[in-house]
């Protein structure tokens, strides 16, 4: 079977037989997920897209078989590689353009979830895209880079806590001491090294500043320390 030489096949094959898929794998309402899915009974059908891809330096999936049809699917879901293809693949398309630029301006942060979402519903009322039930409404009110932003401090906010909790070193009243007694009364390193025998040599660094900079505190979490000197 002859291979794919030129975007424009790939994107007229998936036109008929590929998929854009977004979903909200996180289960927040922050950002959302675009796969692009090429589907065929063929399996060398479906290894010439992947040859392809991966030739123009696309991540794509492992060739799977479909369970309920027992066609064979490849999937393009890492991000770089889906605004890549999708770009590629767009002046291209007829059948899928509205949703392959709507997926675009969402990865680029122009429309949010909620938006992308009205484009794809109007591609089903069209007559362009299957419906298929959800059993949960997806609601993603956010660009795309807020989103982002938003699960980056919930996850960090989350790290902290656990930090403080699991992995602190220090209590608060010994962290503040052995910084006044440095800073203040200029004892040296290695005396509070003594005086803190509980303590490791390398975590008395990291209150007083130097280390890595940070030391855990417990009840408090993670606590960027400085040389105030």
């Amino acid at each position: 079977m002859p291979g794919y030489n030129l975007w424009a096949q790939v994107a007229g094959y998936f036109d008929g037989d590929g998929t854009i898929y977004f979903s909200d794998t996180t289960n927040q309402p922050y950002k959302l997920s675009v796969s692009l899915v090429f589907v065929d009974q063929s399996y060398d059908q479906v290894k010439n897209i992947r040859d392809f891809l991966r030739s123009r330096n696309i991540r794509t999936s492992n060739i799977l078989k479909r369970s309920d049809a027992g066609a064979y699917e490849l999937a393009v879901s890492e991000f770089n590689s889906v605004k890549e293809t999708l770009r590629q693949m767009l002046p291209y398309l007829c059948k899928k353009a509205n949703e392959a630029s709507a997926a675009l301006e969402y990865y680029d942060g122009k429309i949010t979830g909620n938006e992308l979402s009205s484009v794809f519903e109007g591609e089903v009322e069209a007559g362009r895209r299957e419906r298929k039930s959800k059993k949960v409404r997806i609601n993603t009110p956010y660009l795309r880079p807020v989103g982002d932003r938003m699960m980056k401090t919930l996850r960090n906010d989350r790290l902290r806590d656990a930090f403080g909790r699991y992995r602190a070193k220090v209590t608060p009243g010994d962290y503040a001491q052995i910084r006044m007694k440095y800073f203040e009364q200029g004892m040296r390193l290695r005396d509070l090294v003594k005086e803190y025998p509980q303590y490791a040599r390398e975590t008395i660094r990291r209150v007083l500043g130097g280390g890595r900079g940070y030391v855990g505190v417990k009840g408090v979490g993670r606590v960027e320390t400085t040389d105030s000197r």
